[in-house]
């Protein structure tokens, strides 16, 4: 495809919206009047010599009776279960207003028992918005990624850390409970750790998460066992970061540092004979000398969590496990031993069932949960689906729910290790970057693709400021005067230059939004293509160091608290990032304002969590981003619509700035109003 634009595309997009009117559609207020959080009776953690966290943060005393579902009480009644009180554990994580979402983000209120959330999937092994709702981290922050406030207990009831931040002391929940009843120990973390983590045919890279400096190169981290419910982690090196690692960076859950050892150790080969083993792997047809890939087809890690249907068999601490699934229709149950409960002691989470059926076609999936068919459809509508959103909320089918995306929708990146000489000259030179960047007409992005008001325009990351003169000038002083036949800059060769985006179409504007820059960029004179590639044939080329420029979302603005690298120019050229990851053995050296990102991120990853170094270190970031143009951002801070079935509750309506993606983490205090 070429950099042509084509402008009906658009026009039949911006069209659909009339200002006022699309605002109007997502202004609603919840149905359920919003109620203050309950008096908190401050908890006290165990003693230790320096403190960075309380061991928990619980928005009410835990009642001392608790109620259930009837579906569990009447397995109770017949026999098939213990009481509620010997289910959980024996402090439950409470939920209340203010915990899971920020407090007046829903009119929260305790919910009612029952009901069958209808949901969707386009995958038959995975569906993000499960996945997310699912998800159990270790710990937890308010808003889930507010860590100017203390990070607390989740799965686990708390932890400590010493001064420096080398040594991690961690708090379970005793009495706590796998979804099959058994108990949750330590005996769970040292076989994480010692028989999985640290076995080399497991995993034959440890994973980096539990380096010291979350670094390939860092050293792994050290267990001590204390008690049944007390471990202990320690790093050779500051990590200040890692409680926000071990509670929402890249959707982490507890399953690498918490696995059920009673489960996983019958296909583990230091406690199951190999000759036990052998059917098993030949039922799998696994080699007789890879016991290894019997154990990691029967484990869960990280994204194989619930919504893997090979894994119904693997005991869960999530609130609801897989039962059937059969015919492109999966089912959920509540899980009798989940670990919270509401502020009045009702065990979450409030829905009996989950049942999500198989759609692989989006736009027939989007089209069946406007006729309010599916409960949830999560991030998979835009911007275009709006007025129909509208109409169905007129109908009294939905409610419409713009929330704020958690992530950049967009960002145009250079490869500046692509193996061309002219090219790594071009882009490298400040001025050619500084010259695309002004060339962008921002202000129409805005206006086409966010209705002028679903997003803003950038502040931090990229300077919004469009000027086609001088961005001619720029170009022009730079040497890239001269022209060919059809008006194309000529670069320091005497060629055409070149930028040929190649765009995995992962998201429905990414591709439309480079055509757009595709034709700013030519204006100017830099001949600029935009073409769509199969995921399938992006990632090959991209390892190969074959892709010259593409287009991506990122995570920048809500990874402040630990330092991911999405924001690192390292991650989209490969030969800066091997030089990173390999301490300069390969790859290639990058200059030194690359090298400054990486000093800032040290910083933030060592330093402790939420403090005030740690900012610095971050904005020292973003100002280097910003002021060295390493991406091209058209907008940020946007909204994408989305919507709930009139029927949900404890859920968001209307405008919020409240993640979308935190929204998903509270599914367990959803109910159902019929």
């Amino acid at each position: 495809m070429s950099g042509k634009l084509d402008r009906r595309r658009f026009l039949q997009v911006s069209a659909l919206a009339t200002g006022a009117g699309v605002l109007a559609a997502c202004t609603s207020q919840p149905s359920v009047p919003a109620t203050s959080a309950p008096e908190v009776e401050a908890t006290s953690a165990p003693a230790a010599e320096a403190t960075s966290a309380p061991a928990e943060q619980a928005t009410a005393v835990p009642p001392s009776k608790y109620s259930e579902s009837p579906l569990l009480a009447d397995r109770v009644a017949k026999g098939e279960l213990p009481p509620v009180d010997e289910r959980l554990p024996q402090e439950p994580y409470v939920v209340g207003p203010g915990l899971l979402m920020p407090e007046g983000a829903v009119g929260w209120q305790p919910g009612k028992f029952g009901g069958t959330m209808m949901l969707s999937q386009e995958s038959a092994n995975y569906d993000p918005h499960i996945f997310i709702g699912t998800n159990e981290p270790l710990l937890w922050a308010p808003a889930a990624f507010d860590f100017t406030q203390p990070a607390h207990g989740n799965v686990l009831k708390g932890y400590e850390a010493n001064e420096n931040d080398t040594e991690f002391t961690f708090y379970m929940r005793p009495g706590m409970k796998w979804s099959d009843g058994m108990p949750v120990t330590t005996e769970d973390v040292r076989f994480a750790v010692e028989d999985v983590l640290k076995n080399e045919e497991i995993y034959p890279v440890f994973p980096t998460r539990y380096r010291s400096l979350f670094s390939v190169e860092g050293t792994p981290c050290e267990l001590t066992v204390i008690d049944d419910y007390t471990f202990k982690l320690t790093f050779d090196q500051p990590y200040g970061s890692f409680p926000a690692h071990l509670a929402i960076s890249d959707w982490v859950q507890y399953n690498d540092l918490l696995k059920p050892a009673h489960y996983l150790k019958q296909f583990h080969i230091d406690y199951t004979p190999l000759e036990e083993l052998l059917p098993l792997m030949e039922a799998e047809s696994i080699a007789e000398d890879e016991w290894f890939n019997l154990f990691n087809t029967k484990q869960m890690t990280h994204l194989s969590q619930i919504c893997n249907p090979q894994k119904m068999d693997h005991p869960v601490l999530t609130p609801w496990y897989m039962t059937s699934h059969d015919a492109g229709v999966y089912m959920w149950e509540r899980n009798p031993y989940y670990f919270k409960v509401d502020t009045e002691g009702n065990q979450l989470p409030y829905i009996d069932y989950l049942r999500s059926d198989l759609i692989s076609e989006r736009e027939t999936l989007m089209l069946r949960a406007l006729t309010g068919e599916f409960d949830y459809p999560g991030e998979r509508a835009s911007l275009k689906k709006l007025p129909l959103m509208r109409e169905q909320e007129d109908a009294g089918l939905i409610n419409i729910y713009m929330a704020r995306m958690h992530r950049l929708p967009y960002s145009a990146r250079l490869n500046y290790t692509y193996p061309d000489p002219v090219w790594r000259e071009v882009t490298g030179d400040l001025r050619f970057r500084q010259a695309l960047s002004l060339a962008i007409n921002r202000q129409e992005i805005l206006d086409i693709f966010y209705f002028g008001q679903f997003a803003q325009l950038p502040t931090e990351l990229n300077d919004a400021e469009y000027n086609v003169d001088k961005a001619n000038q720029l170009l022009d002083d730079m040497g890239m005067d001269e022209k060919d036949a059809e008006g194309f800059r000529l670069g320091p060769d005497g060629k055409r230059f070149e930028i040929r985006f190649d765009v995995v179409e992962s998201d429905e504007d990414l591709l439309p939004i480079t055509e757009l820059i595709a034709e700013y960029w030519s204006k100017v004179g830099v001949y600029t293509t935009a073409s769509a590639i199969d995921s399938a044939l992006y990632g090959p080329r991209d390892n190969a160091n074959e892709v010259m420029a593409t287009a991506q979302w990122g995570h920048h603005d809500i990874w402040r608290g630990y330092g991911n690298t999405d924001y690192n120019s390292a991650h989209y050229s490969l030969l800066w990032t091997q030089w990173y990851n390999t301490d300069g053995e390969t790859g290639e050296e990058p200059p030194e304002e690359i090298k400054e990102i990486w000093e800032n991120h040290k910083l933030v990853v060592t330093s402790t969590i939420g403090s005030a170094e740690a900012e610095a270190a971050f904005d020292a970031i973003m100002d280097n981003i910003k002021e060295n143009v390493w991406m091209f951002v058209p907008v940020e801070h946007s909204y994408y619509p989305t919507f709930f079935t009139k029927r949900m509750r404890n859920v968001p309506t209307g405008i919020s700035d409240v993640l979308g993606i935190v929204t998903m983490h509270s599914m367990e205090q959803w109910y159902i109003e019929e």
